[in-house]
């Protein structure tokens, strides 16, 4: 596992361009989350393919073609990967998830992998999860993961009267990387009723929190996370079961 991820590193490395910076810091602070989320889908995956959605910058999609997965990514705006598209001679598709149809058959994919995309969400998330439910197969399994609300930075930066996410930012990233920030984050409860209402059911989770930077943050953060209850975990990591049809919603017009 080791030897992929190095060598998506190192493309990313070579990318230039308006959006090599993007893939440099998401690279640094993701690679164990990627780590993370490629050891789970080896533990759900039956067979068959593997749906990404929301999957740029592409580097877990890449990682799931170097070990073997037939893959397909579905992005809002491909073009922001292309370096690493061509580097690794993806198959990855254009959609706007939340405005158009996911563009495959019902049932088609054994798994989906739908990781740190909802909370950028800003529009019709219950649209979103209806056609993730449609091109799966009854007993298909989603692997979902997103920030955890009730994180203990969150915590903290509520006790001491901040904001949970800088909005500005959230909206800026339009124009710097071209999809939204993190519009809202979400509650395990919240998550699982999002699920529950999408006709899925949970058969996993757990909170993880991968990242630690070598200064004095990232040192207190570590004894922090091993002291605390993992329900203070940074992410939300969920193994889910499609139980049952989708909603058929359309488009919000």
């Amino acid at each position: 596992m080791t030897d992929i991820f190095d060598r998506i590193g190192l493309a990313v490395s070579e990318t230039t361009g308006p959006y090599g910076t993007w893939h440099k810091s998401n690279y640094a602070g993701h690679r164990r989350r990627y780590e993370s989320d490629l050891q789970c889908i080896k533990e759900i995956r039956a067979g068959g393919e593997i749906l990404e959605v929301g999957c740029a910058p592409c580097h877990l999609t890449a990682a799931l073609k170097l070990s073997g997965y037939d893959v397909v990514g579905i992005d809002l705006d491909p073009s922001r990967a292309q370096f690493i598209i061509d580097c690794f001679g993806l198959d990855v598709r254009q959609c706007d998830i939340e405005r158009q149809p996911l563009p495959f058959d019902d049932g088609r994919f054994d798994c989906v992998v739908f990781a740190e995309v909802f909370e950028h969400l800003r529009i019709d998330p219950l649209f979103t999860l209806s056609e993730i439910n449609r091109v799966m197969r009854v007993g298909g399994r989603l692997l979902f993961t997103t920030p955890n609300l009730y994180s203990a930075q969150n915590i903290a930066r509520f006790l001491l009267g901040r904001g949970l996410r800088d909005p500005v930012s959230a909206f800026m990233q339009l124009r710097t990387v071209g999809h939204m920030g993190h519009i809202r984050e979400y509650s395990t409860t919240e998550i699982q009723r999002f699920l529950s209402i999408s006709n899925f059911t949970v058969r996993r989770l757990k909170y993880e929190h991968y990242h630690y930077p070598r200064s004095l943050k990232g040192a207190v953060g570590r004894v922090a996370f091993k002291i605390l209850p993992p329900r203070f975990r940074t992410f939300q990591v969920l193994m889910v079961e499609k139980t049952g049809p989708p909603k058929g919603l359309t488009p919000l017009t």
